[in-house]
């Protein structure tokens, strides 16, 4: 988790041994807080709110995330690593019925857009489906594409990691965590 330089100087050669000098110079970004920014949410207001942490600047990347769907988004459940290195859990946010689908991203893999719809269901507002887009592929969409479209891009050297909502039997709305990578 340090990044850093190594410089190496040739003082003195001989036929058994060589004398070097080696300068290390590194920084650990361990414990470091990053600048994270809160956008959304998307959908209407039924269900109850549901957020991570009072404090998101602690999360430093997102590991895997569990969507279920049927006719349109029932839950999200996600797993993110702190700035500490501890991974944590968020969720499921929403109700148990549809079929899941996770996805677990690579060390190097990071959200950079998530889209989908908003629309009636059941009588209120809900996301009708979704789709995560990430550094090396699209995941989705799941639900039903019904309803009216919303795209969460990020911009350039930016990442999604991490989510907030409101739920009950279904995700009502949903919104995100972004930060620099």
């Amino acid at each position: 988790m340090a990044t850093g330089v190594i410089s190496k100087k040739l003082y003195e050669q001989r036929s058994d041994v060589n004398i070097i000098e080696l300068t290390v110079r590194a920084l650990c970004l361990r414990g470091i807080r990053y600048p994270v920014i809160k956008i959304g949410p998307w959908g209407g207001n039924g269900g109850s709110p549901l957020d991570i942490i009072t404090d998101a600047s602690i999360i430093k990347h997102l590991e895997s995330v569990t969507i279920r769907s049927g006719l349109v988004v029932n839950s999200i459940q996600f797993s993110y690593v702190d700035s500490a290195g501890q991974t944590r859990s968020a969720g499921p946010w929403g109700g148990s019925s549809g079929q899941a689908h996770t996805i677990q991203l690579a060390e190097s893999e990071f959200i950079t857009q998530v889209s989908g719809t908003i629309g009636s269901y059941g009588g209120v507002t809900a996301v009708t489906s979704m789709k995560l887009v990430t550094s090396l592929k699209s995941y989705g969409p799941w639900g039903q594409e019904k309803g009216t479209p919303f795209t969460v891009p990020v911009q350039t050297n930016g990442g999604i990691v991490g989510f907030f909502a409101r739920g009950g039997s279904y995700v009502n709305a949903i919104g995100v965590y972004v930060r620099p990578l």
